[in-house]
């Protein structure tokens, strides 16, 4: 009699489901809950960076001292940072320790930095299903990011107007009188451009500088916003005849060297590309007449004309605090928003004499073109965002109408 030692194969299959089960389950473990921290890592870098560029353009435009807990920097960081959801939450962000500013890599004092949290040990963990199956209960994520704001003191977008900048008001019409207002005149030459005798206290312009503002045009105090912000004023084309100049009074430039107005018309319509910083010298254009028709060309008739890049484009005195604004742009940065460069009138008398063929760069502002009167330019000061930066600044935070600003970690 024979006897079969082959065992049954029942039940093996099991064995294979159970082992197959386990390595779906790890799987999904690291499909899904290791997916779910990957996204959510993503979307907390992007709280983090959205939360850092926000407070650094509030470090810029609104309040560069203003570092506290309730200042515009700290607030408005921490308010678009919790407005980027992370995994359908926000993140925790506590003001006061995890909104920073921390000295920046070039050693200026311009940075902030914003960490945003979703873990355990802020009490908002990211969900975790599958690893509930081998002890893990919860994860999270924190992300990190610093943005810089930098003076800008260099524009390859210079429109050709050399304009004298804002003096101290000492003389006005043969009386003393120490109040600058936009119709002021610069009181201390005669029509020769020599001192005039009968100004015994004459105006009195001191440039910007790293330490001071000087006399200058500025739209920051040590209070936040100037009146010079918003501030409307006309350009007027001047001559090398004139030397009591008026508030907005230019000469034109030749600004690539080249001369016609052909030449000048494009460069009120577009960019140079040639980058000049504060304290470059600029060219004068010696050309004869006044270039009204190349200035209104350039201005607001062509098709491509300043006005016509985004014709809907104008100044909100409502906006920002009652500070006004730009609306109606189709740009996030008007095309009509310009850079100018500002000049020291005592150097503008000694062009217009002969004395010299080309003007320094006092500072650089930011000018709303709203259109013409005339043959003169209309518009407000503001400032200019994302300028090139490049070396160490020639004026302080108050002057600079123009500032970079960067993501820089």
């Amino acid at each position: 009699m024979t006897v079969s030692r082959v065992s049954s194969e029942r039940g093996a299959i099991i064995i294979q489901v159970l082992v197959g089960f386990l390595v779906m389950t790890a799987f999904l473990m690291f499909v899904v809950d290791y997916g779910v921290k990957w996204v959510s890592r993503n979307q907390a870098q992007n709280s983090a960076d959205a939360g850092a560029l926000a407070g650094v353009v509030a470090l810029a435009y609104d309040n560069y001292t203003d570092r506290t807990d309730s200042g515009p920097a700290k607030v408005s960081a921490r308010q678009v940072a919790l407005s980027n959801l992370v995994f359908g939450e926000a993140p925790d962000v506590n003001i006061a320790t995890d909104i920073t500013f921390p000295t920046c890599p070039d050693g200026t004092d311009g940075c902030i930095r914003v960490d945003v949290y979703r873990n355990q040990a802020r009490n908002n963990p990211l969900p975790l299903w599958f690893g509930t199956l081998v002890g893990l209960t919860s994860q999270g994520v924190r992300a990190t990011a610093t943005a810089q704001t930098a003076i800008g003191d260099t524009s390859d977008c210079l429109k050709p107007w050399a304009v004298v900048d804002k003096w101290e008001q000492h003389w006005e019409e043969d009386a003393p009188d120490t109040t600058w207002t936009p119709t002021s005149e610069f009181d201390k030459y005669d029509k020769f451009g020599n001192p005039d005798p009968d100004v015994l206290d004459p105006d009195v312009y001191v440039p910007p500088s790293i330490s001071s503002p000087g006399t200058g045009f500025r739209p920051y105090d040590a209070n936040g916003y100037t009146a010079d912000y918003g501030r409307e004023i006309t350009l007027k084309v001047g001559s090398n005849s004139d030397f009591e100049y008026a508030t907005g009074w230019f000469r034109a430039l030749a600004i690539t060297d080249k001369t016609g107005g052909k030449v000048y018309e494009n460069n009120i319509k577009g960019c140079i590309g040639i980058g000049y910083k504060i304290g470059d010298e600029l060219e004068i254009d010696t050309e004869p007449g006044d270039k009204v028709g190349p200035t209104k060309q350039g201005v607001e008739t062509d098709e491509d004309s300043l006005i016509n890049q985004d014709p809907d484009a104008y100044w909100n005195p409502d906006l920002n605090d009652g500070r006004g604004g730009v609306a109606g742009s189709m740009y996030k940065t008007s095309p009509r928003i310009v850079a100018i460069p500002l000049i020291n009138p005592e150097l503008a008398t000694e062009a217009n004499k002969g004395g010299r063929t080309t003007v320094p760069i006092a500072n650089i502002m930011g000018f709303f073109v709203e259109g013409m009167d005339g043959k003169d330019v209309r518009g407000r000061l503001v400032t200019i965002p994302n300028l090139k930066s490049s070396g160490s600044p020639q004026i302080g935070q108050e002057s600079a109408f123009s500032r970079l600003i960067r993501l820089i970690r």
